[in-house]
C-alpha cells in the first residue's frame, strides 16, 4: 500500500489522494468513538454525541470499502510486474507481520490492560502469561453478536488479515482464469472502456452488492460482528462491500477505467447526488438504527430498500473521492505524497493516540463532544504522521521492541 511515484505519474498520485481521504476519515471515524453511543466496545466513554453517532454510521458506509477498491486496483498490475509468488511474498511481509505481531503480543497486552482497568475485576485477574495462555487457546472459537470488548479483540488490526486473504484469493482466481487460456488471451487488460460502461459497470456492482448486502442482513442484525478467534473479525454485511470494492477495483484497473479524463467528471453533480443519498440512508434507515440488534425481524422490503440505498451511497461516495482527487490532488504535491508514503503506518498506529488523547480529555468534563474530536483528530494526526515515519525507518527494531517488552510483561506483569 506504501508506493513511490514520479511527479509524471499521474494517475498514481490520483488514487494517493484517494487513500489520504479514506484514511483521513478512519481517523476521524475513531476520534468521534468515545463521544458516540454506538461504540459499547470503546475503551474511553465520554459522554455522547448525536454528531459523532452520524458520524461513525455515515463514515462506516463508504470508509474501509474505499481502501479495498484501492486495493484491488492495485493489486493486478502488481502481480503482472512480479508474479504470483513474489507478490504474495510481499503481502506476507508488508500485511502478514504486522497482523502477527498486533494479535501476538499488542492486542493480548491492550486487552489484559483494559482488564486491569475495571477496578472490580483487578484483584482477580491472573498473572499475563496465564492470561495470554488461555487467550492463544481461544484461536478458531466463532462468534456473532453485538461489537463488546471482548469480541473485538483485534482492534483495528482486523483488516490485515481480511485483505491480506483477498490478494491469496486474487491469485489463485488469476492462476485458475489463465489456466488453459492461450498467450493471446491471458491477458487480464482490455481497451480503455467508455463513460456509459464506466457506468454500467458500477451500476451492476451496485445491484450486485445490494442483493448480497440484502440477503445477509435478512438473516443477521445489520450491526452484527462474526469473529473466529485470533484470525478474522468483520461485520458479515460490511464483508460484502469489501468483496464487490475489492472486486470492482480489479475490473477498473483491466478496463482502463480511469486512463483518460472523461471520468468521473462533474465534481458537483456528483456531490448533489452524494448529499440527496445521504438523506436518503438516515432516513430510510431509521429502523435500523432503532433496532440495530434485530434489525433482521424488519420488512423484507424494506430491508431491501435500505441495501439498495446504503450500497449507491458508498458508490457515490467512492466516486465522490476519485472525482475530487482528479479535480485538485492529480498533481505532484510534497504534503500529498507524504501522506500516501505514511498512510499505511499512520492506520497502524493512529488508535493508540487516539484513545489515549480521548482518555486525556476527560479532565474537560461537560466539554463539546465534537470539539473534543476535533483536538484528538488534529493532535493525533500529526504524532501518527511522526512515528510512522519511525517505522518506515526502523521497522525491524519496532518488531524487536514490541517483543522485548512482551516477554519483560511475560515475566514481570502480575
Amino acid at each position: 500500500m506504501k508506493r513511490t511515484v514520479s511527479s509524471s505519474d499521474n494517475r498514481l498520485l490520483f488514487f494517493d489522494a484517494v487513500r489520504n481521504l479514506a484514511m483521513l476519515t478512519v481517523v476521524f471515524y475513531h476520534a468521534v468513538a468515545a463521544y458516540s453511543t454506538l461504540t459499547p466496545h470503546w475503551s474511553v466513554h465520554d459522554g455522547s454525541s448525536m454528531m459523532a453517532d452520524t458520524v461513525r454510521r455515515l463514515f462506516d458506509v463508504f470508509m474501509m470499502p474505499v481502501f479495498f477498491f484501492v486495493g484491488g486496483y492495485f493489486a493486478l498490475p502488481s502481480l503482472m510486474r512480479q508474479g504470483p509468488w513474489k507478490f504474495l511474498k510481499g503481502k506476507l511481509g508488508r500485511l502478514g507481520v504486522p497482523w502477527l505481531l498486533a494479535i501476538l503480543i499488542i492486542a493480548p497486552i491492550i486487552l489484559r490492560h483494559n482488564i486491569q482497568r475495571k477496578a472490580a475485576v483487578a484483584h482477580s485477574a491472573p498473572p499475563f502469561w496465564q492470561y495470554w495462555i488461555a487467550y492463544i487457546k481461544s484461536v478458531g472459537v466463532f462468534e456473532i453478536g453485538p461489537g463488546t470488548p471482548e469480541r473485538m479483540g483485534q482492534m483495528h488490526f482486523w483488516f490485515l488479515s481480511l485483505l491480506l486473504t483477498f490478494f491469496f484469493a486474487f491469485v489463485l482466481f488469476q492462476a485458475v482464469r489463465n489456466k488453459g487460456l492461450s498467450s493471446a488471451d491471458s491477458s487480464p487488460i482490455k481497451e480503455p472502456a467508455s463513460t456509459k460502461s464506466i457506468l454500467k459497470g458500477f451500476l451492476a456492482a451496485a445491484v450486485l452488492t445490494s442483493l448480497g448486502y440484502f440477503l445477509v442482513i435478512l438473516f443477521i442484525p445489520d450491526m452484527s460482528w462474526m469473529t473466529i478467534a485470533l484470525l478474522y473479525q468483520f461485520q458479515p454485511g460490511s464483508l460484502v462491500s469489501f468483496i464487490a470494492s475489492f472486486g470492482l477495483g480489479c475490473f477498473a484497473y483491466s478496463r482502463q477505467w480511469f486512463v483518460g479524463d472523461e471520468f468521473p467528471r462533474r465534481l458537483f453533480t456528483w456531490i448533489s447526488i452524494g448529499i440527496l443519498l445521504t438523506a436518503g440512508f438516515f432516513i430510510i434507515g431509521r429502523d435500523v438504527f432503532a433496532h440495530p440488534l434485530t434489525s433482521h425481524q424488519l420488512h423484507p422490503g424494506y430491508l431491501l430498500a435500505f441495501s439498495f440505498v446504503r450500497t449507491l451511497l458508498c458508490l457515490v461516495f467512492l466516486v465522490i473521492f476519485i472525482a475530487y482527487g482528479r479535480e485538485y490532488w492529480n498533481r505532484p504535491s510534497r504534503l500529498n505524497q507524504a501522506l500516501a508514503a505514511n498512510s499505511y503506518n499512520i492506520y497502524l498506529s493512529h488508535l493508540f493516540f487516539v484513545v489515549f488523547l480521548q482518555d486525556v480529555l476527560m479532565i474537560w468534563p461537560g466539554g463539546p463532544a465534537m470539539a473534543k474530536a476535533a483536538i484528538v483528530f488534529l493532535v493525533a494526526l500529526p504524532i501518527s504522521y511522526a512515528v510512522s515515519r519511525l517505522i518506515d525507518r526502523f521497522p525491524r527494531g519496532f518488531v524487536i521492541g514490541f517483543m522485548v517488552l512482551f516477554v519483560f510483561l511475560l515475566i514481570a506483569w502480575r
